[in-house]
């Protein structure tokens, strides 16, 4: 059967075998991280923060490679997996866990079934059950991190339209009143009378639309942190299900049981 949709072989898609033999000789993981920065181009990493995550990132995922013993075409593949995981991450602004778990499991799964040309036979079933342990406590434990980190920031602008009360009567009577009078010093004389009581009420004006506008700011601020705060939780949740569904409370408890017959 083939793979979904946009899931395809990525042996040598992002470093190719030279690379990868480099990458695994390496002596330190500062020699690594050193060889990613000049790769990928992040050399500013000291200042751009997403630089030093992102760098940060590949150089752990190919510590995991080289703590494997992996060869160089699964140290490609495993790197190349968890980069196209963490790009399908970032490319929507909402929260996509479930959808990132998914197409990390599809990418996966095309590296470990035997089925040319749609997938390759490259990672035993052991393999990819140690991989997917792996993934889920580091990258997926802290996705809302990686998420905050490369999400683009979405500015709302505000744009209120304050229609004010009437010209009161009184105004409207006195400009009446100069008019029939015909005479500029009287109605010089009125206006300056009135221009405290204008300044005034635009003042109360201006107080009462900044009233409105925080309060409907604030209301609004207080459903943005309610609902960020329900989409966590439920991140949170998906993360533990899967850690569950994934056999990670089970192998706790083998490995407890192990632990106290070593003790008797």
């Amino acid at each position: 059967m083939p793979p979904k949709l946009g899931i395809k072989v990525v042996i040598w898609k992002d470093l190719d075998p030279d690379q990868s033999q480099a990458l695994k000789d390496a002596l330190t993981l500062q020699n690594v991280k050193t060889i990613l920065a000049e790769i990928f181009n992040l050399t500013n990493y000291a200042e751009d923060l997403r630089e030093a995550i992102l760098l940060n990132l590949y150089t752990y995922t190919l510590q995991y490679a080289r703590d494997e013993d992996f060869t160089i075409d699964k140290l490609s593949t495993y790197f190349s997996i968890v980069k196209d995981a963490h790009e399908f991450c970032t490319k929507s602004s909402f929260i996509n866990l479930d959808e990132t778990f998914s197409y990390f499991k599809e990418l996966l799964l095309c590296h470990s079934v035997y089925c040319p040309p749609f997938s390759t036979e490259l990672f035993t079933l052991g393999e990819v059950r140690k991989i997917s342990f792996h993934m889920i406590n580091t990258y997926f434990r802290h996705f809302k991190l990686y998420k905050y980190a490369f999400t683009p920031q979405v500015q709302l602008d505000l744009a209120l339209v304050y229609i004010g009360e009437p010209e009161s009567i009184t105004n409207q009577v006195d400009h009446q009143i100069s008019e029939n009078r015909g005479s500029q010093a009287t109605d010089e004389n009125i206006d300056k009378e009135n221009e405290p009581a204008r300044i005034s009420e635009k003042e109360e004006a201006k107080k009462y639309l900044r009233k409105i506008i925080t309060e409907v700011l604030q209301e609004k601020i207080r459903e943005i942190k309610l609902s960020v705060n329900e989409k966590l939780k439920h991140s949170e949740q998906m993360v533990k299900n899967k850690l569950g569904n994934a056999g990670y409370h089970e192998d706790k408890k083998k490995s407890l049981k192990m632990n106290k017959h070593h003790r008797k």
